[in-house]
């Protein structure tokens, strides 16, 4: 039986934590510090990247002094091995909070990764890239802290890295986390892989599931290549929409189309949360470790709940089933999953009347792949006379809640149409107080679209009318009918002075010899000349 190791350099051990074909990992007493430490030891008989590395997670750790990242206190070589010090942090993995409870409330998940977030913002503004961020690699202490560990794949930019130890095309990360450019040359990624990273570690808090099979397999790249995961709240309905929104904007497959740093995503989480920028979660991460947070929120919700029925019980009754008609409930009950959309068109006027203009919306789900048109989604404009201006008609719909997300609006009026692409925030983050008054317009998204309607052009309209077969010019003696709607009128210079672009003709040609045909056409506004090449079949044909 081996003896036990009983100190390690000047450390006094106190417990082997794990025993590998490479190394250990130990608890040990820090001599002056008076305090805790892991030892994580690594025998030199393994291959050159993995010492190579080994002592790289050393001296990057070294530099890094953050609150939201593990400290390294010492590094050395003894005998036939290498080790580093760190901080021992009391607690558990983010990995083993998931498996405990399953998946965490979105609150909570987003406490935990805006703690990531702080401790990975510090490292990219120092160059630093982790390139294995995971569950396993965040540590939650019994406090309430939050903590990366495990920088031994990370990279600096700006710095010479060994050739061996990322090579050019080499892969190196956990494939379930990894961002699609990570798959084919790791040594290139820069910051924006650690942010997708981030999206797949929320997706799995709130789901209790990963986006991709932890398979390595083609069809797993090529399904993260493309961006194709299972939407949050198909998987777990209790997700709120802004985390879900937020997982969108994290996992997006191009780089560019991420958050350009987590500072972002910080200051999204603030104030969806209303923290204070520079405050810190523990308190609330440490309550639900220890299982008060919900306790809390429900004896704080009945106790809420019963002054509501006893104070307010007679309003509600009246109340109720107007507030639910006009979406009220939803801004009172759901501010933080539903905003308000507010659309207006401007329409500058050329001459025609404001009943002759009509303005029709349609809203789409931009979910980055098919854009699916909305249930119900037709949006109805209406002229708003008092504000009218010399220039312009201005047009209004009806203000619309929808689930917070992005949205793509298409706005029609006569031969215009104008898209508009939009992130639509929730009431609560638009408000400025923690209680939502409904109806207040400065908590709507706007959205407002401007058309300059074209004046419509004299049509000029020719005919080359021949025989199909033989090319041969059939002249006047063929008769020409021009249909405007439902009318229908012999062809003559009168007609063709009164045609305009902008509109849709419909025309049919005739011949006693020659099988009748018909043309309908929709010219466009800014089109002012038509030519028509007709092909008649002889009748004989037949």
């Amino acid at each position: 039986m081996a003896k036990a190791i009983e100190s390690i350099g000047k450390y006094r051990v106190l417990k082997q934590l794990a025993q590998g074909g490479m190394g250990a990992v130990y608890t040990a007493q820090h001599p002056t510090l008076d305090r805790t430490v892991i030892i994580k030891k690594l025998t030199l008989r393994g291959s050159a990247d993995i010492r190579e590395r080994f002592r790289r997670e050393a001296q990057i750790m070294m530099d890094l002094r953050n609150d939201a990242i593990v400290d390294v206190y010492d590094h050395f070589r003894e005998g036939s091995s290498y080790y580093i010090v760190l901080e021992y942090v009391d607690g558990l993995s983010l990995e083993n909070l998931i498996q405990r409870r399953r998946y965490l409330p979105s609150a909570m998940a987003l406490l935990i990764v805006r703690e990531v977030c702080r401790g990975l913002a510090y490292a990219h503004e120092r160059g630093v890239v982790h390139r294995d961020i995971k569950p396993a690699n965040i540590l939650i202490s019994n406090e309430g802290e939050v903590k990366l560990v495990d920088f031994g794949i990370a990279t600096i930019h700006g710095s010479e890295v060994p050739s061996e130890l990322t090579r050019e095309g080499m892969t190196l990360g956990t494939p379930s986390y990894m961002a699609p450019e990570q798959f084919h040359n790791t040594r290139a990624v820069n910051h924006r892989a650690d942010i997708y990273s981030v999206g797949v570690v929320l997706y799995e808090m709130v789901t209790g599931k990963k986006p991709y099979p932890a398979s390595f397999s083609a069809e797993v790249v090529a399904k993260i290549q493309k961006g194709r995961y299972p939407r949050p709240r198909g998987v777990n309905p209790k997700v709120s929409a802004f985390a879900a929104r937020l997982i969108r904007r994290l996992l997006k497959p191009r780089p560019e189309r991420r958050f350009s740093d987590l500072e972002q995503v910080i200051r999204r989480i603030n104030r969806h949360l209303r923290l204070k920028p520079h405050g810190r979660a523990t308190a609330q991460i440490k309550r639900y470790l220890a299982g008060e947070e919900t306790a809390g929120m429900v004896r704080r919700s009945k106790g809420f709940v019963a002054a509501v029925l006893l104070v307010c019980a007679l309003p509600l009754v009246f109340g109720a089933a107007w507030g639910v008609r006009r979406g009220y409930h939803r801004e009172l009950f759901m501010p933080g999953e539903y905003g308000a959309l507010h659309a207006m068109a401007r329409v500058r006027k050329t001459g025609k009347d404001v009943q002759d203009i009509h303005v029709t919306g349609y809203l789409f789900e931009d979910d980055n792949d098919g854009i699916p048109a909305l249930p119900n989604g037709r949006v109805a404009f209406a002229p708003v006379p008092e504000m009218e201006t010399r220039q312009f008609y201005v047009f209004r719909a009806p203000r619309r809640l929808l689930l917070a997300g992005a949205y793509r609006l298409k706005v029609e009026t006569g031969s215009s149409v104008s898209w508009h692409s939009f992130e639509l925030s929730s009431l609560r983050e638009l408000s400025n107080s923690v209680v939502v008054i409904p109806g207040r317009p400065e908590n709507a998204q706007q959205v407002s679209a401007e058309f300059i309607e074209l004046l419509a052009l004299p049509l000029t309209v020719e005919f080359d009318i021949r025989d199909r077969k033989s090319g041969r010019r059939l002249g006047d003696s063929v008769q020409v009918w021009v249909y405007a709607g439902s009318r229908r009128r012999a062809w003559n210079e009168q007609v063709a002075a009164e045609l305009r672009s902008g509109n849709t003709y419909r025309f049919r040609f005739e011949h006693t010899e020659y099988r009748p045909q018909e043309f309908s056409l929709a010219v466009g506004p800014e089109q002012s000349r038509l030519l028509l090449n007709v092909g008649l079949v002889p009748k004989t044909e037949e």
